[in-house]
């Protein structure tokens, strides 16, 4: 790890630059993309800084995660809730994998990842084949156990020999992220394994808030299954996550697969909402037949792990009857209230964004609700629209009361249900919106393993087109508005 400190002119920009250029090129790749992504990010810092004090500093950071370098740049000026415009078009060129932006309790944080040479190694399938499902069964001895870094490879050659190359989480051919993410611990999992290390089933758990996991990435290789192991591979990630602290997990089943919906709520989840158009176009063997040709959507399940307090949520009107619908269904002590009046409003939100641009995908997360968040949230998506976003998840604090009347506004922006997760870290119970820049989302090639995936589908593309119906509207009164007072009389005399 290299931190730097320069001040805040010319030639400390320069030097953070160079700093940044020396770093990526000892750890091999991305010298010139990473100098750029610190010029800017230094810029764009020194355009912040308006109130003049001599001492002002830039603290820059570099330090490699896996198989990114990550860029962290620091700074006291005005505060910042998304990554520079000018950052966001590199991550969308592939400069950078991911950018973000916000504020910790020192200052502004700015966070860019360039991807090292072992971030794009992806599996070699030479001499593998995919496996039809009618396989020829195995009776080979296999051992259950947690998964470990050294898995890795052999867990990818399982995905290959179950999907070929369609499998709908494109992270899992790569072997050195897999490996990175268990090293650093924000991955666990566990597989079955044969005698002589090949990798024949796995499911696994990925952090994705304090005390949250995600569960996903089950696979089983065809002449494996029918053994129960699923349920068995379950139980050892549940007894590592209960050690870990985790105190709820939360999965998103493609809605394309009606089985991956089953098995999370024969776990005991319960359905919370969907994420629509959430990831790039896929083929899926065994699930669908040929190229869908559209964006991956996903239900959104979650189980607590621990008992959950009752709790009186403040959610913006429009969003209501879904959730309530959503928490009845649950059977979690967690009601709606209605808006109160007299609550106490910050003046100024806190806000932190980031894009993915594999995923095409937008994050926005509101810690404090203040009564700019309208205005913060319509200039965030911007940039995530201008960046490419094909998708924002905007994730809400719902304990705080000013969200259900400073958040009453929010449909006006395209902003449609998605979920309630109760538990998100430290945001406590959490209501995730969604910007879709496609609200008329392709549902044909859905399939419900359950009524309750169905009836919520049904609900929640109904309000996301509802909502993009309703912008297009507006834009065209607008329209006819500016032709009609064309139509009026010039009085001023010109």
């Amino acid at each position: 790890m290299i931190r730097t400190s320069v001040p805040l002119d010319d030639v400390g920009t320069a030097v953070l630059a160079e700093t940044a250029r020396a770093a990526a090129t000892q750890y091999g790749g991305g010298a010139e993309a990473a100098a750029l992504i610190v010029r800017l990010l230094a810029q764009d810092a020194r355009k912040r800084h308006t109130v003049a004090t001599p001492d002002h500093q830039l603290h820059l950071e570099v330090a490699v995660d896996g198989t990114e370098l990550t860029l962290t740049m620091r700074d006291e000026g005005e505060p910042v809730d998304a990554p520079p415009p000018a950052v966001l078009a590199l991550v969308e060129l592939g400069l950078a994998t991911a950018a973000q932006g916000g504020i910790d309790g020192a200052g502004n944080v700015l966070v860019a990842r360039v991807p090292l040479p072992q971030h794009t190694r992806i599996l070699d399938d030479a001499g593998l084949e995919v496996l039809p499902d009618d396989a020829p069964e195995s009776d080979e001895p296999i051992e259950l156990r947690p998964l470990v870094a050294d898995d890795a490879f052999a867990l990818t050659r399982c995905i290959f020999r179950c999907y070929g190359w369609t499998y709908a989480v494109h992270d899992m051919y790569y072997p050195d992220r897999i490996a990175a993410a268990i090293e650093a611990g924000r991955r666990i999992g566990a597989v079955a394994v044969t005698t002589d290390g090949e990798v024949v089933a796995h499911t696994g758990m990925a952090i994705v808030a304090d005390g949250v996991v995600e569960s996903g990435a089950a696979v089983t290789d065809p002449r494996f299954r029918g053994r129960g192991m699923l349920m068995k591979l379950f139980a050892i990630n549940r007894e590592r996550a209960d050690a870990m602290g985790v105190r709820a997990v939360m999965s998103r089943p493609v809605l394309t697969h009606g089985v991956t919906q089953k098995v999370a709520l024969e776990r005991g989840a319960q359905v919370m909402g969907m994420f629509l158009d959430a990831a790039a176009p896929a083929q899926q063997v065994g699930f669908t037949d040929g190229v869908i040709d559209h964006r991956m959507s996903y239900g959104v399940t979650f189980q607590p792990y621990v008992d959950l307090e009752p709790t009186v949520l403040s959610i913006p009107a429009r969003y209501q009857e879904i959730a309530r619908h959503v928490l009845a269904e649950a059977g979690y002590p967690i009601t709606v209230g209605e808006p109160r009046a007299g609550v106490a409003v910050p003046a100024e939100s806190v806000i932190s964004s980031s894009y993915d641009a594999l995923k095409q995908l937008g994050t926005i997360r509101v810690t404090v609700v203040g009564t700019d968040l309208l205005a913060d949230l319509d200039r965030i998506l911007d940039q995530l629209r201008a960046a490419g976003a094909e998708a924002v998840l905007v994730y809400l604090p719902a304990d705080q009361p000013a969200l259900a009347t400073v958040g009453a506004g929010l449909p006006t922006l395209r902003l449609a249900y998605a979920a309630i997760l109760p538990i998100f870290g430290e945001m406590g119970n959490c209501l995730v919106l969604q910007w879709l820049r496609n609200p008329d989302v392709d549902v044909t090639g859905f399939q419900f393993g359950d009524d309750r995936y169905r009836v919520l589908t049904r609900m929640i593309v109904d309000q996301a087109v509802a909502l993009g119906s309703q912008e297009t509207s507006q834009r065209l009164r607008q329209a006819r508005r500016e032709q009609l007072l064309a139509l009026l009389p010039d009085d001023s005399g010109g």
